[in-house]
């Protein structure tokens, strides 16, 4: 089996108990196919990029599932007979579910030298003859 990611957007003419509904819905589906739900994330009313059947906003949710690649084909299918739902995507999930551990677990949190602080950059040599001038640009790259 392997693990999807599907987001799906929930017409915001839903109140939060409809919403809910949907979400509950969506999940029944995944596991009624022979899906694991593995995370949900209910990101929240959101403005959409473009008009979408109307609706300038809408509810996002961000499902993480297990599954057969059949089953995301009946998911897709069922998200296009529910009207509440009003755009969707499913694809591969290929990001890591656990969360980060942390190597400092007391004090405050000190940042490493990158070496791009202007203190540790190497210095310019401007004795080459080039005073005043960008050593990036040569009179070969004006071409016009």
């Amino acid at each position: 089996m392997r693990q999807y990611e599907t987001i799906f957007i929930i017409s915001p003419e839903l109140d939060e108990s409809e919403t809910n509904d949907v979400i509950e819905g969506v999940k029944e589906t995944i596991e009624s196919i022979g899906g694991k739900i593995l995370k949900v994330d209910p990101w929240g009313r959101k403005r959409l990029a473009y008009t979408v059947k109307r609706h300038s906003d809408g509810f996002y949710v961000l499902v993480v599932f297990e599954s057969n690649p059949e089953a995301v084909r009946q998911l897709n299918s069922s998200y296009q007979i529910t009207e509440s739902i009003i755009k969707h995507m499913t694809v591969r999930f290929e990001g890591d579910l656990t969360p980060p551990t942390s190597s400092h677990t007391e004090g405050p949190h000190e940042e490493e030298s990158t070496g791009d602080s202007p203190d540790d950059r190497p210095s310019r040599d401007f004795e080459s003859g080039n005073e005043g001038r960008d050593s990036d640009f040569r009179d070969t790259d004006r071409r016009f």
